[in-house]
């Protein structure tokens, strides 16, 4: 049983990680083309960079959206299935180590928590099962609001901290993934820019434009 609890607490990581980590990509190539975000002029270059690497650069951002997605309605999904990961497994795991106060209270936080991001949960199940998991005929407009995607996360993060300090009295800081992840897509987005000026240059310089 110590096996599986740990497994299930690693499955949690692994998940929280892929999550964030696309979700931070995602929302990062999404702000580089917007106006209100860098700015017009930067807005524009940025445009230019991703129009030349087009294939490349949509895959990246459609999978991040879908990896995000996917990796944050897993710790929402119903528990149907014996041998999957739910967020109630990993809960049940931890009752075994507690008296039944501590249980009791415990579960009380996590459904505040859960019903205070209620409208979230509905909206991330939304977009998995129409646009993710499955895919809908007749394709509604939903518009993702970053502020709300991160309140998710926040909530599940809370979650899932509560439940190591039963487990192991852990205690995981995610913060670092979104310097990690805005740091290097600035630094390729500025590298790339970089090379195509010096490639215009050198073609400049050949050809003697």
């Amino acid at each position: 049983m110590e096996e599986k609890t740990k497994n299930l607490f690693r499955i949690t990581t692994d998940r929280m990680y892929t999550a964030l980590e696309s979700f931070y990509v995602w929302r990062t190539l999404s702000k580089m083309v917007n106006t209100n975000e860098v700015g017009l002029e930067r807005a524009e270059r940025n445009v230019e960079i991703l129009k030349k690497y087009w294939d490349f650069f949509h895959t990246v951002q459609v999978n991040s959206y879908k990896g995000f997605v996917i990796d944050l309605s897993i710790f929402f999904d119903a528990e149907k299935y014996e041998d999957t990961f739910s967020l109630k497994k990993v809960i049940e795991a931890v009752k075994e180590k507690i008296e039944e106060a501590e249980y009791l209270e415990l579960s009380k936080k996590i459904d505040e928590i859960k019903k205070k991001h209620g409208v979230k949960i509905g909206f991330i199940l939304e977009l998995r099962n129409a646009e993710v998991g499955h895919q809908e005929l007749d394709r509604k407009s939903r518009l993702v609001i970053y502020k709300e995607i991160e309140e998710l996360f926040e909530g599940v993060q809370e979650i899932l901290n509560l439940l190591a300090k039963y487990h192991d009295g852990s205690f995981t800081i995610w913060d670092h993934l979104e310097r990690n992840v805005v740091g290097s897509l600035e630094w390729v987005m500025d590298n790339l820019e970089r090379g195509e000026k010096v490639r215009i240059e050198e073609i400049h310089r050949e050809y003697k434009i």
